[in-house]
């Protein structure tokens, strides 16, 4: 597992870049005199570890061969390596102060993100995309750098600090997670119950045992990744609010600048919660 390998040259080049200038810009920080805490620069760092090894070693050379261990691959680029990666807040630290790009806050809204699981593997083993990753490598390169895309939009607005979305927006995320959860097992089943084959790279001896491997590692993952996620989604929530509660506050106090209780300065509250004779 740790001397097969085949680069994926691709990936490899993005994750070069990406790491070059994440180290830049945490130069600029220190520079700067601001603290930046270790354990984010760990979990960048075993992303980048982890992507490689993902898209260039033992899994990229097997799972040309067999189907559960494809699978496993693009499972791992998909909901595993993007958190780590994302988790390192290596966009706020190249964002800085910036807004979020318009198409960015679209496409990346905790609404929509969640239902990107099944999208992507009803396209990868129902869809002909796997055929055209399996049968080309450059394409291949290729769906691996948009999967890991896809994870970090799903990842990004429950693991970034400096996300400025409402509360009713991860509310809402929670709520289309919870849907979400029954969708992924959608395309696992299917899988794991079909008796036609559906990615015909893998046409060989014994392709419906592997095909049903690989459906139910589909099934089982996607379901079980799931759950994390939605932790991420309730402890984002609880974060937001907090922020909220704190903003509130402090217009209120702002509101009624006194040395009483800013509840005080309504005439209703003040009959009700004010001091009695």
């Amino acid at each position: 597992m740790l001397t097969l390998w085949r680069p994926d040259w691709l990936v490899l080049g993005v994750l070069a870049v990406l790491v070059v200038a994440v180290v830049r810009a945490r130069l600029r920080v220190r520079s700067a005199g601001q603290t930046w805490p270790v354990l984010r620069d760990v979990s960048f760092a075993a992303g980048v570890l982890l992507a490689a090894w993902v898209t260039s070693g033992w899994l990229q050379v097997e799972g040309r061969q067999v189907e559960w261990v494809w699978t496993a691959q693009e499972l791992l680029l998909l909901l595993v390596v993007p958190v780590l990666l994302v988790a390192g807040q290596p966009v706020a630290l190249l964002r800085g102060h910036r807004r979020w790009p318009r198409a960015l806050r679209v496409v990346g809204h905790p609404a929509l993100s969640p239902l990107y699981v099944p999208v992507a593997a009803g396209l990868l083993f129902f869809g002909g995309v796997g055929q055209l990753a399996l049968s080309s490598e450059p394409a291949g390169w290729a769906v691996h750098l948009v999967l890991l895309g896809l994870g970090a939009l799903i990842a990004l607005p429950l693991v970034d600090r400096d996300d400025a979305r409402s509360s009713l927006a991860v509310g809402a995320a929670l709520a289309v997670g919870v849907v979400e959860l029954l969708l992924d097992a959608v395309p696992g089943i299917v899988l794991r119950l079909e008796t036609h084959l559906t990615v015909p790279w893998f046409d060989a001896p014994g392709w419906l045992a592997g095909q049903q491997a690989a459906g139910g590692l589909l099934w089982t993952v996607a379901e079980v990744l799931d759950l994390p996620f939605l932790v991420l989604t309730v402890l984002q929530w609880i974060r937001v609010e907090r922020r909220e509660a704190v903003r509130v506050d402090a217009e209120l106090d702002e509101a009624a600048p006194s040395a009483e209780p800013w509840w005080l300065a309504d005439p209703a509250l003040r009959a009700r919660y004010g001091p009695r004779a």
